[in-house]
């Protein structure tokens, strides 16, 4: 009898501590704050060259918008993924979502306010080539009710 009782006890418990876990948290609307953005190709020689009358002239990249996957990760730190030819293979942080573009490049997500990393996702690995001064990965911070306008260069095969 008492074991049928702690065992009613027990259930009593866990069923209480999963409504307050379900209902009594306030949960984060990702409408209203994330990222929208932008994503470009960049590929070919991009250096300045010199004409015929030796004046040095310089050519402004052409950006093509192009379709892609985006992986968006918790704050990554270049030690936290393994990089190989302009690439990273492995990253060791939670991915949080992901996304296509448009066909234009464009994109939109809603995300909970914090400190992600963005990545595209390439045939051979994942591409990223911006850092922050401590070596964060594509760094990205969403604040609460706020949208954060980036834009991601897929530069790896241009020559600068």
């Amino acid at each position: 009898m008492k074991t049928k009782q702690a065992t009613s006890s027990i259930s009593l418990v866990i069923t209480t501590f999963m409504a307050v876990l379900l209902f009594g948290c306030k949960a984060q609307r990702v409408d209203t704050q994330g990222i929208v953005g932008q994503v470009y190709w960049i590929e070919g020689n991009q250096m300045p060259t010199i004409t015929d009358g030796h004046q040095e002239t310089s050519t402004k990249p052409e950006r093509k918008k192009v379709k892609r996957t985006i992986r968006i990760y918790e704050r990554t730190h270049i030690n936290q993924a393994t990089m190989g030819d302009h690439l990273f293979k492995d990253i060791e942080t939670p991915m949080i979502a992901e996304i296509e573009t448009e066909e234009d490049g464009s994109f939109a997500i809603g995300l909970a306010p914090g400190a992600y990393s963005i990545f595209t996702v390439e045939e051979n690995g994942y591409f990223a080539s911006t850092y922050d001064l401590d070596s964060y990965i594509h760094p990205v911070e969403v604040k609460e009710n706020q949208w954060n306008d980036i834009q991601i260069l897929i530069n790896y095969k241009a020559a600068y």
